[in-house]
């Protein structure tokens, strides 16, 4: 069971929230292969795409879960990102506080959808390129290019992702709900 920052007692394991989650996370594994593929993973953000799409869809904790997972089964299971520099770590603690934040607020709020994601995605860029700056001073880098070309070179990425994810989340939730009826409850009773 895992606690919930947005309920206020723990919940039972929801099994098809885990199917859920493990589905976001392979299809953040299958994304960047089929980008890098045509040489746009790095521009474009594909393990992005899931793990955000996975934040409107999943109750917080999970969604965190989901972003700092993905990065760092794709670097066991891949290589890449690289562990090495430590692309991987940044990216999982950068994808898992988006999609913690971006769970919440897409709970809490009324704003539309692309506005929470264009908001999220650019404090989760800040501290993306806050994250290859202190590394860059640390290993003595040029941190402040580094810290730069890291906060640049997301934008087509990020656009990508403000046009893609609202309407796939959107799509999906009204799946979901028009499925919900026929769901049956935890005592396995069909529905009234």
């Amino acid at each position: 069971m895992l606690p919930e920052i947005d309920e206020g007692a723990p919940r039972e394991l929801d099994l098809r929230e885990v199917s859920r989650a493990a589905l976001f996370v392979a299809l953040g594994l299958a994304f960047p292969a089929a980008f890098h593929a045509v040489r746009l993973g790095h521009v474009l953000l594909p393990m992005y795409l899931p793990v955000l799409t996975a934040a409107f869809l999943l109750r917080p904790s999970w969604a965190a879960a989901v972003g700092a997972a993905t990065p760092l089964v794709s670097a066991l299971a891949t290589g890449m990102p690289p562990m090495f520099p430590p692309i991987a770590m940044w990216m999982a603690v950068e994808l898992a506080l988006m999609a913690l934040a971006l769970s919440v607020l897409s709970r809490r709020t009324h704003l539309p959808r692309a506005a929470l994601l264009a908001g999220v995605l650019v404090a989760g860029r800040i501290l993306y390129a806050g994250l290859v700056y202190a590394t860059g001073l640390w290993l003595a880098l040029p941190a402040r290019v580094l810290g730069l070309a890291a906060l640049l070179s997301a934008w087509p990425g990020m656009l990508l992702a403000v046009a893609v994810v609202p309407p796939v989340a959107a799509a999906l939730a009204m799946r979901e709900a028009r499925a919900a009826p026929r769901v049956a409850d935890s005592t396995g009773a069909p529905p009234a």
